[in-house]
């Protein structure tokens, strides 16, 4: 039941988006209301407050609204969400059968912790550009199987895997949230330079790179000082750079890149759309690539074996990351639609607060929100209509843009319900909260002060 209602809501939802066919969407909206039911069983405390929230939201639209159109609006969200976070993790399951993808894991791991992190970081910043979340399945179980590869014998062995793993997936997230900034194929780039009039795409983008740059800085700087009285004596790596293991890598990603942008172009679709559907298309081909045998035939049947086996053993764990994510994009587009904008706008006096303290709340707040669930995309939108409503901005919206945008890659590192928090957590098996809180909690704070710092300077 699990797997026929995450199937029927991926393909609705496709059908949907490419199509706009209201029968496509009637469907996609009922098969994520089904997959919440088929969750339920193993909810924990995080999917109970989570249920709650939604409820009261909905109730607060049924009185409210005299029709079902917010509810409609939030099922749709909830639906691409889920969507979305369960064809894009998919791709996770050809990697961490692919022997390529071991050998480099391997040999990214066994590489001093330095050039082990800036590899690691800025690999995955410009994948993000490349392939936005596609980056993050790919990487993460390269990453986790490297991490792992070694034998563990002792404690020693076991406590090292472990600490690979948590500083190279930690530098994969604080070097991946950042492209959010500046990249101009990042949905939060079409969505925040569309939210204020007035604003200037070189000055966005601008300062977006240079902090990108401050902060995957910090972020070694913090590693070296956390891990600064770790000694572990182990002989240096002697494993040959794997060139086969790269070109075939390099191939899958070109193959990803290549058929999604080709789909923006000839569909005029965002980069989240074309990726959805195209990143089951190339999972299927790289499980067929891994099961090539002498006869065309047996290749097949050894591949639908194959994938039957990865659709029925995922069902379950992904589900849970499907109700995560969908359940946050519902109670972010209720919560706007609920919210008292033209009032806020009216009784809330910006003018006297300075711009360089108004920049600093805008993170402060987006990251909170995210605590509770609540989406950057929906927290945005809800901001800029108030913003927007202002007789006056209290200060330049090229500089609100980027605070917004500082806020949103921020969430990636300090909220347990970002979207890559999400996705690293279902492709990985690790809780979001130590994802965040536990292993990039300070470094978030750091940041934060960081961008305080900065918005002082950009408003003198």
């Amino acid at each position: 039941m699990t797997f026929f209602s995450l199937a029927t809501l991926s393909v609705a939802e496709l059908l949907f988006l490419y199509t706009g066919a209201d029968g496509a969407g009637l469907v996609s909206r009922l098969a994520i209301c089904a997959v919440c039911l088929c969750v339920i069983p193993h909810f924990t405390l995080r999917e109970w407050a989570l249920s709650l929230m939604a409820v009261l939201l909905t109730g607060g639209l049924v009185i409210v609204e005299p029709t079902a159109d917010g509810i409609v609006h939030g099922l749709d969200r909830a639906a691409f969400f889920g969507a979305f976070i369960y064809l894009i993790t998919l791709l996770k399951e050809a990697a961490v059968r692919s022997p390529s993808v071991l050998e480099l894991g391997r040999y990214l791991t066994n590489q001093p912790p330095g050039r082990r992190f800036f590899a690691t970081a800025i690999g995955g910043h410009f994948m993000g550009v490349l392939l936005n979340f596609g980056a993050v399945s790919l990487l993460a179980p390269l990453i986790q199987r490297g991490a792992r590869a070694d034998p563990i014998i002792t404690e020693q062995d076991e406590r090292r895997a472990a600490i690979r793993e948590q500083r190279q997936i930690s530098a994969l997230l604080r070097g991946f949230s950042w492209m959010i900034l500046w990249s101009p194929t990042a949905l939060t780039q079409a969505v925040l330079l569309t939210t204020l009039p007035g604003v200037d795409l070189i000055t966005v983008m601008s300062l977006g790179g240079i902090a990108a740059v401050i902060m995957i800085l910090i972020g070694r700087i913090e590693e070296q000082l956390r891990w600064r009285h770790l000694i572990i004596s182990r002989p240096a790596s002697s494993l040959k750079f794997p060139k086969k293991s790269a070109l075939i890598l390099l191939f899958v990603c070109g193959l990803l890149l290549g058929l999604t942008y080709a789909v923006v172009g000839l569909a005029n679709v965002s980069t989240a759309r074309a990726l959805m559907l195209m990143a089951p298309l190339v999972m299927g081909f790289w499980v067929f690539a891994q099961n090539q045998q002498e006869r065309f035939g047996d290749s097949l049947v050894s591949t639908g074996s194959t994938l039957a086996s990865i659709l029925r053993t995922t069902a379950q764990p992904l589900a849970r990351n499907t109700f995560a994510l969908g359940s946050a994009g519902f109670i972010g587009e209720t919560a706007a639609i609920l919210a008292p904008v033209q009032w806020m706008a009216e009784h809330v006096n910006f003018e006297q607060i300075p711009a360089w303290l108004f920049l600093s709340s805008l993170p402060v707040l987006i990251s909170l929100c995210g605590q509770i669930a609540l989406s950057p995309l929906m927290v945005v939108v809800f901001l800029s209509a108030i913003m927007r409503e202002l007789p006056g901005l209290p200060a330049d919206p090229s500089h609100i843009v980027f605070a917004m945008g500082a806020g949103w890659a921020l969430s990636m590192t300090a909220s347990p319900n970002a979207t890559a928090t999400i996705l690293i957590s279902g492709t990985c098996g690790i809780a979001p909260t130590t994802l965040t809180w536990r292993w990039n909690g300070i470094y978030a704070l750091i940041c934060l002060a960081t961008f305080c710092g900065i918005f002082y300077i950009i408003t003198l």
